[in-house]
C-alpha cells in the first residue's frame, strides 16, 4: 500500500471535498426526497469515467458505485446523504439555505468524506475492488439501508466501513472499539378516540387530553416497573397532538408517538406487551379506545473486531496512538448501519469534529478538517481489508 501517493492525492482533492460538503451543506433534502443531493454526486463522479460503475437506488435516490474488477469481491463503504428537519443556528456562512431542514447530524460530512476517500482510491488504485454506498432515509424508520440492500448492495461484499460526526471529539480524535456502539430504534404511535365537547363542561366529555398526558406518565412508570433497571432502555415522546386550534373545545382524539431504544434484545422484545397492557389499563378507566403500533427500526450497531482491527491499523497511521479513544458504553442513538451487519461483517468510526454543540442540534457545526483526516482513514482501512492485512485483534 502505497500511503505516500495516497495522501498526496488527499491533498490535491481535499479542498474539492470540502467545498462539495458545504455545498451539501446549503442544500440538505430530507429522508427519501434526496433527488438533487442525488444528481449532485452524480455530477461529481462523471469525471472518473470508466473507473466507476454508477446505479441509483431504488425511486432514484442513493447511488451503488463499484469501481476495480467487476466480478471480484468487494470491501464497502457507505454514507449516508439525508437531513433532519431542524432550522439551523449555527451561524455558519454556508449554513442552510432550506428553510427548517438542515444536516444536524453530519451527512455532509460523511457524504463529502466517502466521496474524497472514493476519488482517492480510484485514481491511485483502480486495481482495488470497491464499493461506495450513497444512502438515502438514514433518519426514516425504517431506514435507506434497507431498500439498497434490496437493490443487492451487500451482493459480493467481504467488509463494510462507515463513519459518524462526534462532536464530544476533537478534530483529528476517534472513537474505536469492538463491540456494541449504538442501540436499536423503535418507533411507537398511539392515538386515542372518545367524546369530546365543549370546555366549559368536561363532565360531559371524556377528556382525552388528560387521557393522553396521563397514558404518557403510565408509559414512563410502566417501563421503569416492567423492564430490569440493569438493562438499557430509553423511551422518549417527541410529539403529542391534541385539538386543533381552538381554546375551548376537548378534543375527541389525541396522537402522540416517540422512540424506544435499548442495546438488549429481550427487553426490546418485551416493550410491546408492556405498551399495551399499561395502555389498556389507562383506557379502561377512563373508557376511551386506543391503537398502538410499533415500528421496528434499525438493530443495534455491533463492530466486528476484524474490521474494527482495520481501521485501528489504519488510525494509527493517521492520527497516532494517543488521539484513538475508546467509544465507552454504548450509545443510545440509533443507527441504520446496523442492517447492513445482519448480512456482512463490518464497523462504524466515530470521527471528531470539533467540541460543540450535539448532534441534532440547530447550532450543530462540524469542522471541515474532518474530511481529508476521516478519508485518510477509510481509504487505509479499505485497502487494508482488501488485501487481507488485518491482524488477529
Amino acid at each position: 500500500m502505497n500511503a505516500d501517493a495516497l495522501d498526496a492525492r488527499i491533498d490535491d482533492l481535499a479542498q474539492e471535498a470540502i467545498a462539495f460538503r458545504q455545498d451539501l451543506h446549503r442544500h440538505p433534502e430530507l429522508s427519501r426526497k434526496e433527488h438533487a443531493t442525488t444528481e449532485r454526486l452524480e455530477v461529481a463522479l462523471k469525471p472518473l469515467g470508466h473507473l466507476v460503475r454508477v446505479r441509483r437506488g431504488p425511486h432514484g435516490l442513493g447511488l451503488i458505485v463499484d469501481a476495480g474488477p467487476e466480478a471480484a469481491r468487494r470491501v464497502c463503504l457507505r454514507a449516508d446523504i439525508d437531513a433532519l428537519a431542524v432550522t439551523e443556528q449555527s451561524g455558519v456562512p454556508f449554513a442552510s439555505e432550506i428553510p427548517g431542514v438542515m444536516h444536524a447530524c453530519g451527512h455532509d460530512v460523511h457524504t463529502a468524506t466517502v466521496l474524497l476517500t472514493l476519488r482517492a482510491l480510484v485514481t491511485t488504485r483502480p486495481d482495488i475492488p470497491l464499493r461506495f454506498l450513497f444512502q438515502p432515509a438514514e433518519e426514516a424508520t425504517p431506514g435507506g439501508a434497507l431498500d439498497l440492500i434490496a437493490a443487492g448492495a451487500v451482493e459480493g461484499v467481504t467488509h463494510i466501513l462507515s463513519l459518524h460526526c462526534d462532536p464530544t471529539r476533537a478534530v483529528g480524535h476517534v472513537g474505536l472499539q469492538a463491540g456494541p456502539l449504538t442501540a436499536a430504534a423503535d418507533v411507537f404511535e398511539v392515538t386515542l378516540r372518545g367524546k369530546g365537547g365543549h370546555g366549559a363542561r368536561p363532565h360531559e366529555t371524556q377528556d382525552l387530553v388528560l387521557v393522553g398526558c396521563e397514558a404518557v406518565q403510565a408509559l414512563y412508570h410502566g417501563l421503569d416497573r416492567g423492564i430490569d433497571a440493569r438493562k438499557p432502555l430509553s423511551v422518549s415522546v417527541g410529539v403529542f397532538r391534541a385539538g386543533q386550534t381552538s381554546a375551548n373545545v376537548i378534543p375527541a382524539e389525541v396522537y402522540f408517538s416517540g422512540t424506544v431504544r435499548t442495546t438488549d434484545r429481550g427487553v426490546r422484545d418485551a416493550v410491546p406487551a408492556i405498551f399495551e397492557r399499561v395502555l389498556r389499563g389507562v383506557c379502561d378507566i377512563w373508557q376511551v379506545a386506543h391503537t398502538l403500533t410499533i415500528t421496528r427500526g434499525a438493530p443495534a450497531v455491533d463492530n466486528d473486531p476484524t474490521v474494527v482491527e482495520a481501521l485501528r491499523e489504519a488510525c494509527l497511521a493517521v492520527v497516532g496512538p494517543r488521539n484513538i479513544e475508546p467509544t465507552g458504553l454504548p450509545s443510545m442513538g440509533g443507527e441504520d448501519f446496523a442492517w447492513y451487519l445482519d448480512h456482512v461483517p463490518g464497523a462504524l468510526l466515530r470521527v471528531g469534529t470539533g467540541v460543540g454543540a450535539p448532534l441534532h442540534s440547530a447550532h450543530f457545526c462540524a469542522d471541515d478538517r474532518a474530511v481529508p483526516t476521516a478519508a485518510r482513514i477509510l481509504a487505509r482501512a479499505a485497502l487494508r481489508l482488501s488485501a487481507g492485512e488485518t491482524a488477529s485483534p
